[in-house]
């Protein structure tokens, strides 16, 4: 197992220029992995008094020098980008200097996992020489073009030429234990890093519950698709997006409530409470129920932490009663309901029609 490990697991991150690696990077450091940004350390190294910064001095004259003794990164970037001779005989230098940086974090690092983003990870030869798993971020060409216009406010024509100095998306991932695919919103990037870190065996965070706001609209979006894509949880059959999330969260009423887990950073969950009916006041001591959670991290307690703060909340807005309706073929969340203490009340045969089949549907109810 990964937690026996006397040291951390490393991971190496790498992609081209705009696919994303930052956002994973920030995305596992939440989890509860160090990470270590491997440009941020070629500019450590080539700073005055680094062990770079005497060698490129030397090799790209004086002129690359500021007034304040430092290297003019913007000056050495337009030498070595519109030269590829240049940029080897750069990295030549650079590339050792970064590596042997590295590897004293890692040796030191009480992390169980350490992540190095570098955008040369392969072609500094980082992966050989220190990582356990390689992680290539990919997108599509024009989104990376978009991003980096956004981002960084690089011209179409930059951005192309800084694509074509880096290795292709194609020969990154022929090498890649893991790709993650950032095409996506940011939420839905996340429920890919959620599923790879519980493939790793390592311990997720305590969660933390906590009333959703309009802006976990996406997030919330994130787990209604994967919660669609998987099948036989829901009859469901098209997620919502995030704009219909969104709108849907901004109009609760008073009473009503969507509950959300978050476990680093990432929203892996939600339970929502809404009314039961709002055509009569008859009913208004009655809600409706429904829990969702991610795959990896079910059966670890989250549907019970956000049921507690539901069935607080519901109390305390007036229901007495809650009701919640369950997939016949879904025994998973059968079993999860009764344990709170839901009874069995009913079926609806026939009641969904879904991939081509009928699905019943079991009536469950509690009284607070």
């Amino acid at each position: 197992m990964v937690g026996q490990r006397s040291k951390p697991l490393v991971i190496g991150l790498t992609g081209s220029i705009g696919s994303g690696k930052s956002n994973v990077l920030h995305e596992l450091v939440a989890l509860g992995a160090e990470g270590i940004d491997a440009d941020r350390v070629a500019h450590q190294v080539i700073a005055p008094g680094g062990p770079a910064y005497a060698a490129v001095v030397a090799e790209f004259g004086p002129e690359i020098v500021g007034p304040d003794g430092r290297i003019d990164r913007g000056a050495l970037g337009r030498r070595v980008f519109a030269d590829p001779a240049a940029l080897a005989r750069l990295e030549a230098i650079v590339h050792p200097a970064v590596g042997q940086v590295i590897a004293a974090r890692v040796a030191a690092s009480s992390a169980p996992v350490v992540v190095i983003e570098a955008i040369k990870l392969l072609e500094a030869g980082l992966s050989r020489q220190l990582c356990d798993q390689v992680w290539v971020t990919v997108c599509s060409e024009t989104e990376q073009i978009a991003r980096l216009a956004t981002g960084r406010g690089m011209t179409e024509v930059e951005a192309r030429r800084r694509l074509a100095n880096q290795m292709p998306a194609e020969q990154m991932i022929a090498r890649a234990d893991r790709v993650i695919d950032t095409s996506g919103t940011l939420a839905e990037t996340a429920t890919q890093i959620i599923a790879a870190w519980a493939e790793m065996g390592l311990s997720f965070p305590a969660p933390t519950i906590r009333p959703a706001r309009p802006d976990d609209a996406e997030a919330v979006a994130a787990v209604w698709r994967a919660i669609v894509a998987e099948g036989g949880q829901t009859v469901v059959d098209r997620p919502f997006t995030p704009a219909q999330e969104r709108a849907y969260l901004e109009q609760l009423p008073p009473r009503a409530r969507v509950t959300v887990a978050v476990v680093g950073g990432i929203v892996a969950g939600f339970q929502s409470l809404d009314l039961y009916a709002t055509y009569t006041c008859a009913m208004d001591h009655v809600g409706v129920l429904g829990t969702f959670v991610l795959v990896p991290l079910r059966c670890r307690g989250i549907g019970r932490d956000l049921s507690r703060a539901t069935f607080d909340h519901a109390r305390q807005a007036g229901f007495a009663k809650l009701v919640i309706n369950v997939r016949a073929d879904n025994p998973g969340s059968q079993t999860f309901y009764v344990s709170l203490g839901f009874q069995p009340c009913g079926r609806l045969a026939r009641q969904a029609f879904i991939e081509g089949r009928y699905v019943d549907e079991l009536l469950f109810e509690m009284f607070l």
